[in-house]
């Protein structure tokens, strides 16, 4: 009776010694697989966030010089007013580098919108611009300086409100994906403790089953004498 019980003492450990074995396995797949998503999340925040966060600081610059480059043409001869137009054709280019860089990276569906009117508000504010540079070459300067002081002011604050948007976005979705970054750590911090516990169990779990092997050995070989 006690070699049957015995027996089934060790079935049942070896069944538990499976169970957690295959519990620390999935722990390690769950541990592999959400380090490389933290590793992603982090990746993303530096190249869908703080990269982008810097280039649209940077069209900002531009869009600053250019109004103030406007500016000095309404007040320049036209030898000055033919290099102030090339550098402003220069920004100009510039953003659009930048801008078709800043639409490759991950957009949710808000920055999306906002980019749209960002593009729109800046294709009306260089036809403004266009506008303006055409009455000042022309000698126009009066009509010149009205338009740039109300049109086109108008047209550089549409185009700053968008493109604000987009700057704060990018700051509160790459702080969501921080948050969530440190949550998946905080898990692993938990999960890691989990499976120090269950290798403990495991090398107890070994011991017992090893221990009753040897009972199991012993009352075989008092069978075979008593036999």
């Amino acid at each position: 009776m006690s070699w049957n019980f015995a027996i089934g003492q060790r079935n049942k450990v070896a069944l538990a010694l499976g169970v957690v074995f295959l519990i620390i396995v999935l722990a390690n797949w769950f541990v592999s697989y959400s380090m490389q998503q933290i590793g992603t999340q982090f990746q993303s925040v530096y190249e869908d966030r703080l990269v982008p966060a810097l280039d649209i600081s940077a069209m900002l610059e531009r869009y600053y010089q250019n109004r103030m480059f406007l500016e000095e043409h309404l007040l320049s001869g036209s030898e000055e007013q033919t290099k102030l137009e090339e550098r402003i054709a220069n920004n100009h280019q510039e953003v659009d580098s930048l801008l078709a860089k800043f639409e490759t990276t991950y957009l949710t569906n808000q920055e999306s919108i906002d980019l749209r009117e960002f593009k729109k508000a800046s294709s009306n504010l260089e036809e403004v611009q266009l506008e303006i540079i055409s009455l000042s070459k022309n000698g126009d300067k009066a009509a010149a300086t009205g338009l740039f002081k109300t049109k086109g002011l108008k047209a550089f604050q549409d185009l700053l409100d968008p493109l604000h948007d987009l700057s704060l976005l990018q700051e509160q979705v790459g702080h969501e994906l921080y948050a969530s970054a440190e949550r998946r750590l905080n898990s692993l911090k938990v999960l890691s403790y989990l499976v120090i516990g269950l290798a403990i169990v495991l090398a107890l779990l070994v011991g017992t089953l090893l221990q009753t092997s040897r009972k199991l050995k012993g009352t075989e070989t008092q069978r075979f004498h008593l036999n």
